[in-house]
């Protein structure tokens, strides 16, 4: 998570537009407050046995922080709209503060709380898949490979995070605290340095398409106008 904070911030000081400054800053603080994470948990801090089982909650306070830059990154790429940004960001923070309430709640209590948790979710994806894709496509014409790929991929990866929620611990107990790490980590890698990365590329093949856009348009024979009687 450092190297992947260091190699952002390098290309934000070093980037030659605005847009690209943007990119670069949003996932490097990303990369940044996870790398915080990995250093307090590997310190011993931010996890404590609750109800008999680990919890490791500060990953709740990292997410409540990272996850809304991620999104912030869809809302950049795809000109979002106010509304539809704010939707997202709330859904979002629904999502991890139910989830967290899930975590440090008794069984079988917990389970309902992550059945509301995973309803926002599923709110993420609903505005993602539909009204977010839907005004990138319109603001952003001849890009609906590049962001469908963004979309399902970042998707892929944040659907993987309940499903080890509740093989772990904190639900049926079907993997250990061990494994619950290791496939945490996995993730966080995948879905921050390797979607900053991800989005990137996206942004490269929007500004080339854009480019060829603006060459077709201004190469296109001029139509003499003709007035009929």
């Amino acid at each position: 998570m450092a190297l992947g904070a260091t190699f952002f911030g390098f290309g934000s000081h070093n980037a030659k537009t605005e847009g690209w400054r943007k990119l670069y800053t949003l996932s490097f603080f990303i990369c940044l407050i996870a790398s915080a994470l990995y250093l307090a948990t590997a310190l011993g801090q931010g996890q404590s046995i609750v109800y008999g089982r680990p919890t490791v909650w500060v990953r709740y306070i990292t997410w409540s922080l990272s996850t809304p830059l991620l999104l912030l990154i869809f809302a950049f790429l795809g000109r979002t709209s106010l509304p539809l940004t704010g939707s997202l960001l709330g859904s979002n923070a629904f999502m991890i503060a139910t989830g967290l309430v899930a975590t440090l709640s008794p069984k079988p209590i917990n389970y309902i709380w992550y059945v509301v948790s995973s309803a926002a979710y599923l709110a993420v994806i609903y505005l993602l898949l539909v009204p977010f894709k839907h005004e990138a496509e319109r603001n952003r014409p001849r890009t609906q490979t590049a962001f469908n790929r963004l979309i399902t991929i970042h998707l892929m990866l944040w659907t993987a995070y309940p499903i080890v929620w509740i093989l772990a611990p904190t639900g049926i107990d079907a993997i250990g605290q061990d494994f619950e790490t290791m496939f945490y980590t996995i993730l966080d890698v995948a879905s921050k340095v390797g979607f900053g990365f991800l989005s990137l590329n996206t942004y490269s093949k929007i500004e080339r398409i854009g480019a060829v856009a603006e060459d077709l348009e201004s190469t296109a024979p001029i139509v003499p106008f003709s007035a009929t009687g």
